[in-house]
Parts: C-alpha cells; structure tokens; sequence
C-alpha cells in the first residue's frame, strides 16, 4: 500500500501521554522511573489511564497494529521521548521525532502512560514476518526494548476479506498454541498455526474477536488453561452458546496408568501428572459446561514421541511407542477432532508450514469438505 510521506506519518506516528493522577506540589523532586514494554494489539483509554489490551508478543501479518506501551512514575521537568522499531534485518523502520514531555515547574505526576503503535495489516509490516525489536528513549537514553514475532499466514490458507461470517454474539473460542516450550523441544509451525485458527474462529465460523481467547507459548500455563477453562469461560457463557477449543503442541502419556495429557507451556514430563492438563478432565470440564455445543481440535499426540518430531519427549525412553487409551466422551455436545489416537504420532507439513492435521482441517473449513456446496459439513 502507498502512502505519500503525510500520511504516512499520520498513520505511524501515534502517541499519547495520559496521567493517572493530577500534579502535585512536591518539595523534593522524586526520581523518575519507568516499568518495562508490554506489548498489545490496542490499547483502551479509562478515564485518565491507557489500558494494553491484548497483551502479547506474538502478531499476524493481519492484525491491524501493534502497540508498545510504557509506564511512568514520578514524572516531572522536562523529558523527551523517542521510539525506534527494528525489522527483521535489524534495519531501522520507524523513528519518531523527539516528543516532549513536559510538566510544569515544582510538580510531578505520579503516574502517566505513554504508547506508540505501528500499523501491520495493508501496511509494508505485513510483508516483513520474522522477529522484530523496539526501542523506547527517555532523553537520549534507551529506557526499554522489547522483541515481539510477527507470522506470516499461509497463503493458499489465508481469509480474504470477502469472507466475513456475521457475528454470532453467544459464541466462544479458546485458541491455545505451543511452540516454544520451557522445557521441552519445540513443535513446529504450532504458533503459526494457533494464529490462523484464530483467524478461521472469527471469519468462518462467526465467533466475535473478543470473545476469542489465545494464548500462545508462554502465555499458555497450566495455571492460565485451567483458570480459562474452569471460571473465566464458564462464567461467559450460556446454554446457547457454541464452544471452539483448538490446541497444538505437545501431548504426553502417564508415567502410572498412561492415560494422555496436554502439555502446557510449563509442562514437565518427569512429573506430567502434577503439570499437564489431563485430557479426561479437559472433556470433564466442558461437559459441565453445558452448552449447546462445543468442538475440540488437537493437533497433538500422546505417544511419548514429540509433536511433528522424531524425539522421544522424555530423556531415557525407548524408542516405542507408548500406547494410551482413546477417552470416549459421555455428552453428544461434545465433539472431539484428534490428530492421532492411541500409538500414533501427529506429523508436521513442511512444504505448507503447518501441522498436517491442522492444514487439512483448514481446508476443510475453508470450504473443501463441503462437497456438495449446501454450507453445511456433517461429522460422523
């Protein structure tokens, strides 16, 4: 997209200040700090304060922008701010001019908010995937940096904006996507892939953007997936509502019994029955849930070998595959789509950049399995 040099700074140039307290008379001048970058998708303004919401360091080539935002304490005199954004190369993309922040003589804020936000979907950031960097300068010292990850969907499997499902206002999504893990080797393509699910929630299948939860790597605890799975979901939702749960990454057997567990970012497979999410209970959960439907979509496999790998997930274990048992589900409301069961692994799809489940299953979504053309796809 072209923009003439104005426009261009009108778009990317976009920052604001709010205090979240008024001046005060101060004595002694109390030393300025400032708390670290968070990165978001928007920020939302509450009265005197600017809010990050969304909070992540993982983007897609469509979303509309991202937000870096910093955090002020005891600011008072005269400062001058300054953001950098890196590109993938390391090369400099966008410099602001020095912004003056400036507080009158003998106050002091106590606290204030300041955020400066690039432009990604339609803009030259789209076309720029890989890691990037910003900087954020208070008086020609650097204050802060953050890396956040920009992905690149897929292009056979990109949404145009010709497809756009209306709304279905009761419906939910909980997109979980684990890549890099703390302790484990990586699955490939699972952050890729939690991103366009995400994207294929909203556009296909009519589930509202903020009602789509997304947690990706780090983002994905046991603490987090229990805490959204058992209260927050649960207590959003009604009778009529339709649930989406998508998870890529790591599964695993019991040490004791075998019985399969999804591995969360923290995951440990020396102690999975203390820090894995159990797939019974998982279905246990959305049972009581009691909703009109839900579908669950694990791009993951629970044979002791690493997702889309040839690892063995566990140090010391032979190379055979552990076999687990399939968990039947008691509630016809629940629906339940596996990439393997039992002693097979689930494969990863270099030439596409995917998981092989997920990529085919986006497809099928996408339209390919409606083979007779009525928009609607039965499940067996």
């Amino acid at each position: 997209m072209n923009f003439s040099p104005k426009a261009l700074v009108f778009v990317l140039v976009v920052l604001f200040i709010f205090s979240c307290s008024s001046s005060k008379q101060v004595q002694k001048k109390p030393p300025l700090k400032y708390h670290g970058l968070t990165m978001a998708k928007s920020v939302e303004r509450q009265a005197n304060e600017a809010i990050p919401r969304q909070p992540t360091n993982e983007f897609s080539t469509t979303d509309e922008e991202i937000v870096a935002h910093l955090k002020f304490e005891n600011l008072s005199g005269v400062h001058n701010l300054r953001w950098e954004w890196y590109d993938p190369q390391g090369n400099l993309y966008h410099t602001t001019d020095e912004f003056p922040l400036k507080i009158s003589k003998g106050k002091y804020m106590k606290k204030a908010t300041a955020w400066h936000s690039i432009m990604v979907k339609g803009d030259n950031a789209a076309n720029m995937p890989g890691q990037w960097s910003v900087k954020v300068f208070v008086n020609d010292e650097m204050a802060d940096s953050e890396t956040f990850m920009l992905a690149s969907l897929t292009d056979t499997l990109e949404l145009g904006p010709e497809i756009a499902t209306k709304p279905l206002l009761q419906d939910w999504g909980l997109v979980i996507g684990v890549q890099d893990y703390a302790h484990l080797p990586s699955v490939d393509y699972a952050r890729k892939d939690a991103l366009i699910i995400r994207e294929y929630f909203i556009k296909v299948l009519g589930v509202p953007e903020e009602n789509v939860v997304t947690l990706i790597d780090s983002e994905a605890t046991k603490g987090q997936i229990e805490g959204y799975l058992e209260s927050y979901i649960p207590a959003n939702t009604s009778k009529g509502t339709t649930l989406y749960v998508y998870f890529a990454g790591h599964g695993a057997p019991g040490m004791k019994k075998g019985d399969p567990y999804l591995v969360p970012y923290d995951g440990d497979i020396r102690f999975i029955e203390q820090t894995g999410y159990k797939l019974q209970k998982l279905y246990q959960d959305l049972e009581k849930m009691n909703l009109r439907q839900t579908y669950v979509f694990l791009d993951s496999c629970f044979s002791g070998v690493a997702s889309r790998a040839a690892d063995m997930l566990a140090e010391g274990i032979r190379p055979a595959l552990m076999h687990v048992q399939d968990i039947k589900l008691k509630n016809d409301n629940v629906i339940a789509f596996s990439a393997a069961s039992q002693g097979q692994t689930s494969n990863a799809y270099p030439d596409a950049e995917h998981g092989l489940f997920t990529y085919y299953m986006l497809k099928g979504l996408k339209g390919e399995a409606d083979k007779d053309e009525d928009q609607w796809v039965s499940v067996k």
